[in-house]
């Protein structure tokens, strides 16, 4: 299937400008682990649609088109994807991983107290400005995209109001995960939130009501993937392992 910026404005209530640049012409990021072997920018999977549903995000919450799509400003954003999937393989240690995020934010840094937080939580520390995910460490991966802001001249006061939001559509993202690889998580030990909340058809419920809360506010700021959302994760309660566990 291939995304197309029709499909991504009329089923997923994309911007046509920020549905154009990145299903029509930003090109592949050469060099870029993230897009290793892409030929197109926009793949199926979350994890490049996030891009998009994001940049949107920002736009409707009050960040002009021409400061999001600005070329160095999303190519800052390539890069830090190029270091996270490095670090997913394993190719570059915790430690290394955050000392590549400061590089790449080195001397582009405009709102110092969000990129003080995500480098102090992301080593361990509590946020001291802002209330970011910790409170379910499944969902605290969400927290990476937030570096997409640090080089904008932003205020607390935006960031704040602009959080809420954020985790409306990051946190069903990541759930949809969770009831996707249950069964696997629970093999390898992996974070997963349904595991987190009590690993039995108690934690499902939780887990959906938690995406559904969430899905409720993001429907202020983009109804069409709000309905696209609510739909995946009643369909995420029909898959074969949580089934299974909701009989139990």
């Amino acid at each position: 299937m291939v995304l197309t910026s029709r499909i991504l404005q009329d089923r997923l209530g994309i911007d046509q400008d920020v549905a154009d640049y990145f299903a029509n012409l930003r090109p592949v990021p050469p060099d870029n682990l993230f897009w290793k072997n892409k030929r197109i920018y926009l793949s199926v999977g979350f994890g490049y649609l996030t891009i998009p549903f994001a940049y949107d995000l920002m736009f409707k919450c009050g960040i002009p088109k021409k400061v999001l799509l600005e070329d160095q400003h999303v190519s800052l954003m390539e890069q830090g994807f190029d270091r996270l999937r490095r670090y997913e393989n394993k190719e570059l240690s915790h430690q290394q991983f955050l000392s590549a995020c400061r590089d790449i934010l080195k001397d582009n840094i405009r709102q110092e107290h969000l990129a003080s937080d995500l480098l102090g939580v992301f080593s361990g520390t509590p946020p001291r400005y802002f209330q970011l995910e910790t409170k379910h460490k499944a969902l605290a991966r969400s927290d990476f995209f937030l570096f997409t802001l640090v080089d904008l001249e932003l205020t607390d006061e935006w960031i704040q109001s602009f959080l809420p939001y954020w985790y409306a559509l990051a946190r069903p993202i990541l759930l949809l995960d969770d009831f996707k690889d249950l069964a696997e998580d629970r093999r390898t030990n992996e974070e997963n939130t349904i595991i987190e909340l009590g690993n039995n058809k108690e934690g499902v419920w939780a887990a959906h009501q938690l995406g559904m809360t969430d899905i409720t506010l993001l429907e202020e700021k983009n109804k069409k993937l709000a309905k696209h959302m609510e739909e995946l994760l009643k369909e995420a309660l029909l898959y074969p392992q949580i089934v299974e566990v909701l009989n139990q």
